[in-house]
């Protein structure tokens, strides 16, 4: 389920240093700062415009309308909203951690829809974690190949992905320690329908065009990054191995692993380097559509997918002024299959440029907007963030 959680995801987001003035780590909160400077939507420090101040009161949400600029989906926007809750009584913990609620709905031009919501929140003096999240999404797709495949050589096989989906998971910390262990559970409705035949393509059983994928997830992730939205510093280790089948409610029994390791460090006071390493593989009767694929900015979800895919991105930030930064990224990706009918190895490049602003300082919020180049194409992603945010 990762595949289709990933994609769900960067729709919906498609949808500050050592010191605060210059790197992503959240400004100390100061209690009359709202009221200081008699507005609502800048900062009083330095006058630049800033949300935070109205994120804070119970009733403030930011409100989303982020363009889709995702391939695989073509163009759309996201629109929605978005509440951020700090926890005010654990401190500056409390702003880069806050509990979030979201809601929103997408459209493309492609045809693709859907409307999903979830909610966030830290418990016991922010020592227990719980993830609600759902949605329906109707989403206008190709199948490039899973394996070798003299049907799909020249061309692309479309296809209508309906699904509807749940997922609870609650996360326990170790001691006092920035580790985690989790328990998830997902379950989701998938109909398929291609838009020309199916039959004989390789990686695609009959059994995937009306599937019902339920099953459990162990998680264990390791968390010391200093901001959960725009980290500059801090590890995020994340390892997860799901469980799908009959026994759950499924219909087929299939299991994927997922390896996610993210590095940020402060090279100065105005530079910061980040590194993101993946890995995913499944086993079983893995629907297609749930199947790993290289997943990095400038190649569309879905298009080069395998048994197995590993990809890694590096990033420099560059906050040249205490709002404003600019970033450059590129990496690369391996998408490989050893089926027992067929095999194939897919490898790509990617890199790009992109812009940062700090909107809510309280929160060590960035916003921006990425340009990356691939092999097939040029795209555009508009991060709420960063890139790599991860619930």
């Amino acid at each position: 389920m990762s595949t289709l959680a990933n994609l769900a995801l960067n729709a919906a987001l498609a949808s500050v240093p050592q010191e605060p003035a210059q790197g992503s780590a959240p400004q100390e909160p100061a209690p009359a700062a709202s009221e200081a400077a008699g507005s609502r939507w800048t900062d009083p420090k330095d006058g630049w415009f800033d949300v935070s101040s109205f994120l804070e009161h119970p009733a403030g949400f930011l409100p989303v309308v982020i363009p889709i600029t995702e391939p695989a989906l073509g163009y759309g926007a996201v629109v929605g909203a978005a509440f951020l809750n700090p926890r005010e009584e654990a401190g500056a913990e409390g702003w880069v951690r806050p509990d979030m609620t979201f809601a929103a709905g997408m459209g493309t031009e492609n045809g693709s829809e859907g409307v999903f919501g979830g909610n966030s929140s830290l418990w016991n003096d922010g020592n227990f974690q719980t993830l609600v999240a759902g949605g329906s999404m109707g989403l206008e797709l190709s199948l490039h190949g899973i394996g070798e495949d003299p049907q799909l050589e020249d061309d692309a096989l479309d296809y209508r992905l309906d699904l509807n989906a749940a997922l609870g998971e609650c996360r326990q910390r170790l001691g006092e320690s920035p580790w985690w262990l989790g328990l998830r559970f997902t379950y989701a409705r998938a109909n398929v329908d291609f838009e020309g035949p199916a039959s004989g393509t390789s990686g695609v059983d009959p059994d995937d065009e009306h599937a019902t994928l339920s099953g459990p997830a162990l998680t264990m992730r390791y968390d010391s990054l200093d901001s959960f939205f725009t980290p500059s510093s801090g590890a995020l280790a994340d390892t997860s191995v799901s469980v799908f089948g009959e026994a759950f409610g499924g219909t087929q029994d299939f299991q994927l692993f997922q390896q996610i390791l993210i590095e940020h460090w402060p090279l100065s006071e105005r530079f910061f380097f980040g590194v993101r390493g993946q890995f995913n593989a499944s086993f079983g009767e893995t629907p297609f559509y749930a199947r790993p694929y290289i997943h990095l900015r400038g190649i569309p979800d879905l298009r080069y997918q395998g048994e197995q895919a590993a990809s890694a991105e590096l990033e420099l930030r560059w906050q040249f002024h205490p709002r404003i930064a600019l970033v450059g990224f590129g990496g690369g990706g391996t998408a490989w299959t050893e089926l027992e009918d067929f095999d194939r190895q897919q490898s790509v490049l990617s890199g790009g440029l992109g812009g940062r602003y700090v909107l809510a300082s309280k929160f060590g919020l960035q916003i921006g907007l990425d340009v990356a180049q691939g092999p097939e194409d040029t795209a555009i992603y508009f991060q709420f963030g960063n890139a790599w945010l991860m619930p």
